[in-house]
């Protein structure tokens, strides 16, 4: 961390100097495609020595709190105290990095933020216009800034963090500025503002809790579940039984939703049925796959089904209208986690 910067205030400054704005970077060497380790700090001088406080940490928003709204907004309080509180959920509520509606290339499946190592927290993407987009609300910091290029971080209020690394032509919103779903934040590219490697342009897309990059295995993003393969850079995305993998375009369907979740567990087979509507008796419209992440908008009581946990009358209604028995969905209850259907 940039710790020499940290200097003994002057006694005579006011209180704000005894402060650091919450930015800085800590870099590592890596000669992997991918990009830095960065991470937003606050800083006290307690007269000695500088307290300092990195994000994600309960140390981080206690600090943030005490700051004078010179130092750290009153907006930027509340974001920093919620990201940290907030349990995040494997439906990250997160959009794509580029329109809504739009395809763009999977050029690299799920890897680590500097290629092989782990977690598998980043994806790479090309496509479209080239304009990289904030993947859901929050505010937006720079660091490592060097000439057309820097490492942007977008702190979510949901408990995650995304970054973007190699593009160009960024956003020129100081640090601490409101975002929302969809604002500019650069151009997909080649830029290397703290080293690594790029062998085309694209946008190496991370995901964080805090300052600590997190596996997208099992994540949904975009309303797509992302899964890792047995190597860096391969894997592949599943929606609605649709799969695609590496090479292959993505469509963003946009942030998640609120509804609760869960995840596919089919037993000794690799699909469940999804019906037309609460029992065996309705229709099979279609199937999901083992280890998918469903969205449930509301349960019913139909058919007893004999699940992978023992008998269940509970069927879940999903966001895509179909229905799913209870039985085969782990939501972390036996009970309804929806409202009931009307």
């Amino acid at each position: 961390m940039n710790e020499h910067s940290l200097r003994p205030p002057d006694p005579s400054n006011a209180a704000p100097r005894r402060w650091s704005r919450p930015f800085t970077v800590l870099r590592h060497t890596f000669k992997d495609c991918g990009g830095p380790l960065s991470a937003l700090f606050v800083a006290r001088y307690l007269g000695r020595k500088w307290r300092v406080e990195l994000e994600g940490t309960a140390g981080f928003a206690e600090l943030a709190r005490q700051a004078p709204r010179e130092v750290v907004s009153d907006s930027e309080k509340d974001l920093f105290t919620r990201n940290f509180e907030v349990r995040p959920l494997a439906d990250t509520g997160l959009g794509l990095p580029w329109p809504e509606g739009v395809a763009w290339w999977m050029g690299g499946g799920p890897h680590g933020n500097s290629g092989q190592s782990r977690p598998f927290s980043s994806i790479d993407f090309n496509g479209g216009d080239g304009r990289v987009l904030a993947a859901g609300p929050g505010k937006v910091y720079k660091s490592c800034v060097r000439g057309r290029s820097a490492l942007v971080k977008v702190v979510h209020p949901n408990g995650y963090s995304t970054t973007y690394y190699h593009m160009y032509d960024l956003t020129t919103l100081p640090d601490g500025s409101d975002v929302q779903t969809g604002t500019y934040l650069g151009h997909i590219g080649n830029e290397l503002p703290c080293g690594g490697s790029s062998s085309g342009a694209h946008v190496h897309f991370s995901l964080l809790r805090g300052n600590t990059h997190v596996s997208v295995n099992n994540q949904t993003i975009g309303g797509w579940t992302f899964y890792e393969g047995t190597q860096a850079y391969r894997g592949y995305a599943m929606r609605n039984g649709v799969r695609v993998n590496v090479g292959g375009r993505v469509t963003n369907y946009g942030a998640g939703t609120s509804l609760p979740t869960g995840t596919v567990n089919a037993g000794d087979n690799t699909t469940v049925n999804i019906r037309s509507g609460p029992g065996l008796g309705y229709d099979v419209t279609g199937t999901v796959a083992d280890g998918a992440v469903v969205r449930i908008s509301c349960t019913a009581r139909g058919d007893t089904v004999e699940g992978v946990w023992g008998p269940t009358d509970l069927w879940n209604k999903l966001d895509t209208n179909g229905w799913i028995s209870d039985g085969f969905v782990d939501t972390g209850s036996n009970d309804p986690v929806a409202p009931a259907c009307t």
